[in-house]
C-alpha cells in the first residue's frame, strides 16, 4: 500500500513538473484578428531641433540658437482592429507577414523643450555674450492619434508608423534656467505664467509621425505583454516666445541701453520660430483582445 502512494505521489510530481515545463516550452499563441484594446506608458529622451531666422533672432539680440536633450514620458490608449492576411491577401496562414491592424488612439504625456541661446547682454558698462540654458518642462500635453500596423511571426512582431496631434494645456510650465556668465543671468528654477493674452494668440497644437516596433509575449489567450521602442518627430510653431520674466528684463534693459527696439514677448511675433523635437524611447504595456 505504502509503495503504491509513493508510486501515485511520484506520478503526480512528475505530472506537474511536465505542466510546467510543456507551459514553457510551448509559450502561447499571440492575439489573433479582432478587436484590440492597448494600454501603454513610454518614457525616454527628447532632442529639441528649434528653428528661426536671423531676422527674428535679431528681433531678441541674439546671436544663434540651438536644442537641448531632455526626457519625457506618459502614457496611451488606443482602440483598433487586427485583419489576418490570410483572409485579407490570401496569404498561407505560415507566412512570415501575419497581420495588419489600424488604431486610433488618446494620451497624455509631459512634454520638454530646451534651448542654447546665445546673445548679447551688458555687463557693467560693457557688453558681453552669454549663452543662456533653458529647460522647460510643460504637462499635461493631450495627444490624438491614428496608427497603421503590420505584424510579423504569427502576430507576435509589429511595426508602425501614426500620425498625431498633441494640444499643450499647460499655463504655467516649469522651467531651469543657467547661463555661462551668472553675474548677467543667474541660474534659477521657476515658473511661467501664460496669461490669457498669450493663450489666446500663441498656437498650442503641435502635429507629429512617429515609427514604432513591439513584441508581443502572450501571458494568457486573450492578454499580451507588449514591449517596444519608438522614434517621433514633432514639428511645432508657437508663433510666440516665453520666457521667464528675468530673462525678458535682462533682454530689454540691454535693448534700451543700445537704443534699439524693446522686444515685448507678449506682442511681438516671431513667425520663424519653430520649436520642432525628436523624440525616442521605450514602451511597456498590454494588449487586450476584445
Amino acid at each position: 500500500m505504502n509503495r503504491l502512494h509513493k508510486i501515485r505521489r511520484g506520478t503526480a510530481r512528475a505530472a506537474m513538473v511536465f505542466c510546467l515545463l510543456a507551459g514553457c516550452v510551448a509559450p502561447l499563441a499571440a492575439l489573433g484578428s479582432g478587436w484590440q484594446l492597448n494600454l501603454r506608458g513610454c518614457a525616454g529622451g527628447s532632442l529639441t531641433l528649434p528653428s528661426i531666422s536671423q531676422s527674428d533672432l535679431n528681433k531678441l539680440s541674439a546671436n544663434s540658437l540651438s536644442g537641448l536633450l531632455g526626457y519625457g514620458y506618459g502614457g496611451e490608449v488606443l482602440a483598433g482592429y487586427v485583419w489576418d492576411t490570410a483572409d485579407v491577401f490570401g496569404l498561407a496562414e505560415t507566412h512570415v507577414f501575419s497581420g495588419i491592424g489600424v488604431f486610433g488612439g488618446i494620451g497624455i504625456a509631459q512634454g520638454y523643450a530646451g534651448q542654447i541661446a546665445g546673445a548679447n547682454v551688458q555687463v557693467g558698462s560693457s557688453e558681453e555674450q552669454v549663452d543662456v540654458y533653458m529647460n522647460i518642462y510643460y504637462s499635461p500635453v493631450v495627444s490624438f492619434s491614428v496608427a497603421g500596423r503590420a505584424y510579423f511571426f504569427d502576430n507576435r512582431l509589429a511595426a508602425g508608423v501614426s500620425l498625431g496631434m498633441s494640444i499643450i494645456t499647460d499655463t504655467s510650465p516649469q522651467y531651469e534656467m543657467y547661463s555661462s556668465n551668472a553675474d548677467a543671468v543667474p541660474a534659477e528654477v521657476g515658473t511661467i505664467l501664460v496669461d490669457g493674452d498669450m493663450m489666446r494668440t500663441m498656437n498650442p497644437v503641435m502635429g507629429s509621425i512617429k515609427l514604432e516596433i513591439e513584441y508581443n509575449a502572450p501571458v494568457i489567450s486573450t492578454l499580451s505583454l507588449v514591449l517596444g521602442g519608438y522614434g517621433a518627430f514633432n514639428i511645432y510653431s508657437p508663433r510666440y516666445i516665453t520666457m521667464p520674466q528675468t530673462l525678458v528684463s535682462a533682454l530689454q534693459e540691454y535693448q534700451d541701453w543700445k537704443g534699439v527696439a524693446v522686444f515685448n514677448p507678449k506682442t511681438t511675433p516671431l513667425s520663424s520660430y519653430f520649436i520642432n523635437s525628436f523624440d525616442f524611447g521605450v514602451t511597456i504595456g498590454l494588449a487586450l483582445e476584445l
